[in-house]
């Protein structure tokens, strides 16, 4: 029980820093989507399957608490945990190139995704371009991060 409202108040701090983040870079074009970012990295480090109801019940309470659309968060979050869960052996072999390289995409692709929902008329190439470019750099960083401090960035969650 604790473990789990733990993640939830992770998951409210992360929003909350993603939403001013956010203001600050929409000015220049850039979404970098720190929640799904999290809620991804959570995936990939636990030890454990994740099954599609956690991750639905961390959608759905994304989306209660960012105010996007209901199901926008919940679909991606259930797509992302579904297909981290069958690679998970596959993860294993890959360098840390790579594995930053499919954040970055699968951050992009959610930029992508949630700007159709919710910019329908309103789209714009060069916010997933210049997003995507930003997410594959933030990915690298946190990587390097992660590599030169082990010991500061080993949350147990």
């Amino acid at each position: 029980m604790t473990s789990l409202l733990k993640r939830l108040f992770l998951i409210v701090f992360i929003n909350f820093i993603d939403q001013n983040i956010a203001l600050l870079f929409s000015k220049i074009f850039i979404i970098i989507p720190l929640t799904f970012l999290a809620f991804s990295y959570y995936v990939y480090k636990s030890d454990k399957n994740i099954s599609p109801l956690e991750a639905f019940s961390f959608g759905f309470f994304v989306d209660l608490i960012s105010d996007s659309y209901f199901g926008l968060n919940t679909i991606i979050y259930c797509l992302t945990t579904y297909f981290i869960n069958q690679n998970a052996n596959s993860f294993k072999l890959f360098s840390y190139l790579q594995i930053c390289l499919f954040f970055g995409l699968s951050a992009s692709a959610y930029v992508g995704f949630s700007q159709l929902i919710i910019n329908l008329y309103n789209f714009s190439y060069i916010t997933l371009i210049v997003s995507s470019f930003a997410n594959i750099i933030f990915c690298f960083f946190i990587a390097l991060i992660a590599s030169y401090f082990p010991k500061r960035l080993s949350i147990k969650l």
